[in-house]
């Protein structure tokens, strides 16, 4: 008896599928609703200002420069741009706002190969008709490098530069983005949190501390190698048209804006260690000669060199590592160009160069690095 109620039940309930229906109909609609939810909050708040500007009243962070710097460039408002390397991430946009009377913003990249640093150069003229002054890092280290090759390493996000809305599903529904971003962007928001400024985007003076033995310990063993091995002709091939796709084109093709290019001062024992113990201290000299000329065929490039700053480029006290320099030289690098010092022209450039090749090719560095 009870087994065939059993059965006459199970019988209605295949025959009457609308228990089902109802439950696959409910979950595709709660999924949509998540979906749609999901894209709205990340397109409303933007945490990367790939459609808008950042909005007020909302506490936004800074931390992420290859997914967020294409979006302070297409949406921020300014008139002068801060970027290059590691070299130019310690700049204070307030100070350069100050010391040139402009509205900045900064989106440098560490280990930024010239490529990655050029396209994001053009990218902020296209997108913003007011610019007129850009500052940048030189990074001789990085000349001999296919002029067309990505930075080593950096996450892929062509999806946030380019306009296909079809591939902006990679940022709406992003994992960091909602279940990372959001949440702290709420958070921080409910505490009061300002926003991040972008004095401190990308610093990394505060975690890096500076000292000799932080300086030593980064040149670890070094190898003297026999002999010099000169700029060859492929390798000054390759530096031109580094300089010319990704240094001079913009500026060639955009005259009313200012281009403040340096090199960055690295310490004595860099000097040692990559240029003399590598044999390699003529073709860097050779190169930044040829850089240096080739920015002065523009009259809105100007190169700015710190060289010849001995005190403070022997000082590994001023240095966190054989290439960082404190945040004082930093701030010393923006005050001294922004009143054209250190320039170098087609009238001081050799003289400079000479200076420098010979305090550096003469120096002792025993009296700096010790045993090492």
């Amino acid at each position: 008896m009870g087994s065939d109620i059993r059965s006459k039940n199970k019988k209605n309930e295949a025959a009457d599928p609308s228990g089902w229906k109802s439950f696959i109909i409910t979950t595709l609609v709660l999924t949509l609703v998540f979906i749609c939810l999901a894209a709205g909050m990340t397109i409303a708040v933007d945490p990367f200002f790939h459609y808008h500007a950042p909005l007020k009243g909302i506490s936004y962070i800074l931390k992420d420069e290859r997914y967020q710097n294409d979006g302070i460039a297409r949406n921020y408002e300014y008139d002068a741009l801060i970027t290059g390397s590691s070299m130019s991430e310690n700049f204070r946009t307030s100070l350069a706002d100050s010391l040139f009377g402009v509205k900045s913003v900064k989106t440098a990249f560490a280990g930024g190969y010239h490529k990655e640093t050029g396209d994001m150069v053009e990218r902020a003229v296209s997108y913003n008709p007011d610019l007129k002054l850009v500052i940048r890092s030189l990074d001789q280290g990085f000349a001999w490098m296919d002029p067309d090759e990505p930075s080593p390493g950096a996450p892929e996000a062509s999806f946030l530069s380019n306009d296909d809305l079809l591939d902006d599903k990679d940022y709406i529904f992003n994992k960091s983005v909602l279940f990372g971003y959001l949440p702290e962007i709420a958070v921080r928001t409910a505490k009061g949190v300002p926003s991040d400024n972008f004095d401190l985007y990308g610093n990394y003076a505060g975690d890096h501390p500076c000292g000799k033995e932080h300086v030593i310990a980064d040149m670890g063993p070094l190898y003297h190698l026999e002999g010099t091995y000169p700029l060859t002709d492929e390798e000054e091939k390759i530096l031109r048209e580094n300089m010319e796709k990704n240094f001079l084109k913009t500026p060639s093709e955009h005259p009313e804006i200012q281009f403040y290019y340096f090199f960055p001062p690295y310490s004595a024992a860099n000097w040692y260690k990559i240029y003399i113990c590598a044999g390699r201290y003529d073709a860097y000299i050779k190169t930044m000669r040829i850089m240096t000329e080739m920015c002065n065929e523009y009259d809105n490039v100007h190169v700015f060199c710190f060289f010849d700053e001995t005190d403070m480029v022997t000082d590994l006290d001023n240095y966190s590592d054989v290439s960082h320099y404190s945040l004082a030289i930093s701030d010393m690098l923006l005050s001294e160009m922004a009143v054209g010092s250190h320039e170098l022209t087609k009238e001081n450039r050799d003289a400079y160069w000479d200076q420098v090749e010979d305090f550096y090719e003469n120096y002792d560095y025993k009296t700096l690095l010790g045993d090492k």
